[in-house]
């Protein structure tokens, strides 16, 4: 079986436990609220940090790939902003939507890209996709948790009330000391790593399943035109970008594959739970991540065809 069709069966399961759970009312739908709040405040901190702690940074070609992935998140990131005046004014999305959308674009799900590259490259080419966690997860959280303060709050915040947004975002704590922690080599006690390492696999599996119990099927099928905006701009936007700079940069093989891959899986699962806390468009996000997993399929097939051929060529 293809390797990235393996890779995502486990996420559609998941998210589809969740909605059955959900409208079978086995977990009544008011008490989801408390495992929100521990995955946003506890398990997807555990797990971001277990992710960047645990990266082999070593003997991969840092430079090249990091460069090639922030300019391409950071020129996606310039691009949707331009595009907030055009959403806003013609399209009619409002600012809840449009950090939903937000997210669709810049989030990525880099579980799933670690499961598509071991299964594809074997575990020498896991140390490509730690470079591209390294590089894209703590920037990623700051411009997202910085658009939600600004665009999903009722009223326009202060400068300083974006910065302390930022600051204290569970997510961005758990980034930055996570990556310190591991180029620094600070020595973390082995009880306590075991016991952060267990709290984040809870939280991968509770994003599945939070996303799957926020599935409203009616938001979801046909998909919405805010939806399509979000899976073009992910998964042909942010690869066709990635690619350009990862060309300019002199990338090739296997890092060049797995800097399309980890810029055309689809949007973390736990952009949910962002959106539920900060004001976003909370089920309009459950229909993105829903639409692109299948779909990311489809584009970074196509991209790694594309590739292989043009390079060849």
């Amino acid at each position: 079986m293809n390797p990235i069709i393996e890779a995502i069966i486990p996420t559609f399961f998941l998210v589809g436990l969740g909605l059955y759970i959900r409208r079978s009312n086995l977990v009544p739908e008011d008490h989801w609220a408390g495992m929100e709040t521990i995955s946003y405040w506890l398990f997807f901190p555990a797990l971001i940090f277990n992710s960047l702690y645990k990266a082999d940074l070593k003997n991969v070609p840092l430079g090249d790939m990091t460069f090639a992935l922030v300019a391409a998140i950071i020129l996606m990131a310039i691009l949707m902003l331009a595009l907030y005046p055009l959403l806003r004014s013609v399209f009619s999305v409002d600012n809840p939507s449009y950090t939903s959308i937000y997210q669709g674009v810049l989030r990525w799900n880099g579980f799933m890209a670690l499961a598509i590259v071991q299964k594809a490259y074997g575990d020498d080419a896991m140390a490509l996709v730690a470079v591209a966690m390294a590089a894209m997860i703590p920037l990623i959280n700051i411009i997202i948790v910085a658009i939600m303060a600004i665009f999903a709050a009722e009223t326009r915040p202060s400068l300083s009330n974006v910065l302390i947004n930022i600051i204290k975002n569970p997510f961005i704590i758990a980034s930055v000391v996570g990556l310190c922690v591991n180029l620094f080599e600070i020595p973390v006690w082995g009880p306590l790593e075991a016991s952060v390492d267990i709290t984040g696999r809870a939280g991968l599996a509770c994003a599945l399943l939070i996303v799957g119990s926020g599935l409203r099927l009616k938001n979801a099928i046909p998909p919405a035109r805010d939806v399509w905006f979000a899976c073009i701009l992910r998964l042909v936007g942010m690869p066709a970008m990635a690619l350009g700079f990862g060309l300019l940069f002199g990338l090739s093989g296997h890092p060049l594959d797995v800097v399309i891959i980890a810029t055309a899986v689809p949007t973390a699962m736990n952009s949910y739970v962002l959106a539920k806390k900060m004001g976003g468009n909370a089920p309009l996000i459950a229909a993105i991540v829903t639409w692109q997993t299948p779909l990311s399929a489809v584009a970074i097939t196509a991209w790694l065809s594309f590739i292989h051929a043009f390079l060849a060529g």
